[in-house]
């Protein structure tokens, strides 16, 4: 396998400019004081910060700029990026998610699996819109909305005061959901912060963060692997380096509260001939793989699963596993019995299929 080049970083950030509560400067430092690489900021219904020319390196962080649209009923939250304006306000789910994909955006469907009906003040804002095609990834993981699906008015405190100990992992509905989407076509698999940083009121003026930026900047992250160095000088040039790899799915991510997930890697080489695939490839119908997996920590377990079915545990060493079946492969990974990492998938494609996008 080819050298690749590891960026880390948050993605679906909220400032200012919509409903949270930190302007980009205090933001970005918090990402720069934690060794982040790049932030995806996306505002509610909003590029005003795009406008400003706040994309851009700042303080050796690369940031990105896109925005959140929602539906008149606050559901259907979908993350637009790469756009310069945004589309329409108040028309249906599957027409702004059409729009994005026209006008060359990449569209992310947000924490599509919101259930929560404990504490009628917090609403779920799930995804409804699954009638429609025109969407290029889905949050497998979200922090704020698993901890706001665990709330209640019994564990809010205890959830305040534990907010990275509350992630857990990604819902079963989300994971066999994603898995069956790949096996038609390429979604790739994201994971935000869906930072706020929330002013919560105790009394009068007095009250809390719910949660501080750098909190959650220690809790998902996002390693993009990237097929060259990332740009340093050209902030335009870096951008197009990380879009281009998140669309093609070179990415996984982690849970930082169990430790550093640097150098991950999954892949797969073709028998006959050796050639390598990452996970976003679409591997033609037939082709026999041989799996492999680099794990970071000595006590890590790993779990190769086809179709959402483990097919493989172990917690070292590479896969003694060779498949020419039509799936969807990714790998997770457990650490202290916790989810850790979650790899994108390697498919091969269903018999008369054909290259996936």
């Amino acid at each position: 396998m080819s050298e690749l080049h590891e960026i880390v970083g948050a993605m679906h950030i909220h400032s200012v400019f919509s409903d949270g509560t930190g302007h980009y400067p205090e933001i970005i430092r918090a990402a720069a004081d934690l060794g982040l690489e790049f932030l995806l900021f996306s505002d509610h219904r909003t590029l005003e910060p795009k406008r400003q020319k706040l994309e851009g390196y700042h303080d050796g962080v690369l940031v990105g700029i896109g925005y959140e649209i929602n539906d008149q009923s606050n559901r259907n939250h979908l993350l637009a990026f790469e756009l310069d304006r945004e589309v329409e306000w108040g028309i249906p789910p599957r027409e702004y998610a059409r729009r994005v994909l026209a006008a060359g955006g990449w569209a992310v469907i947000a924490h599509p699996d919101e259930r929560r009906n404990k504490l009628p003040e917090f609403p779920p804002y799930p995804w409804t819109a699954w009638e429609t095609e025109d969407f290029h990834a889905i949050e497998i993981w979200n922090q704020l909305s698993e901890w706001m699906e665990k709330l209640n008015r019994w564990n809010k405190f205890w959830l305040y005061l534990n907010p990275r100990r509350s992630v857990v992992a990604p819902t079963k509905w989300t994971l066999e959901l994603w898995d069956r989407l790949n096996l038609k076509r390429r979604v790739v698999g994201t994971g935000g912060v869906d930072a706020h940083a929330h002013f919560y009121p105790i009394w009068r003026n007095v009250g809390v963060r719910i949660f501080p930026y750098k909190v959650q900047f220690r809790s998902l992250l996002s390693h993009v692997l990237l097929r060259e160095p990332l740009e340093r000088q050209d902030a335009g040039a870096a951008l197009r380096q990380l879009f281009d790899a998140l669309r093609t799915g070179r990415i996984f991510i982690s849970n930082s509260f169990l430790g550093d997930a640097r150098g991950f890697r999954f892949w797969a080489e073709e028998i006959n001939t050796g050639k390598a695939y990452l996970p976003g490839d679409r591997v033609p119908a037939g082709t026999e793989l041989q799996f492999h997996v680099k794990l970071t920590g000595k006590d890590d377990h790993a779990v190769l699963l086809k179709d959402s079915h483990p097919v493989w545990k172990r917690r070292e060493g590479a896969i003694p596993l060779r498949s020419s079946q039509s799936g969807v492969y990714r790998v997770e990974v457990k650490r202290e019995r916790r989810a850790f990492i979650y790899s994108n998938p390697i498919v091969i494609e269903l018999p008369d299929q054909g290259q996936g996008a």
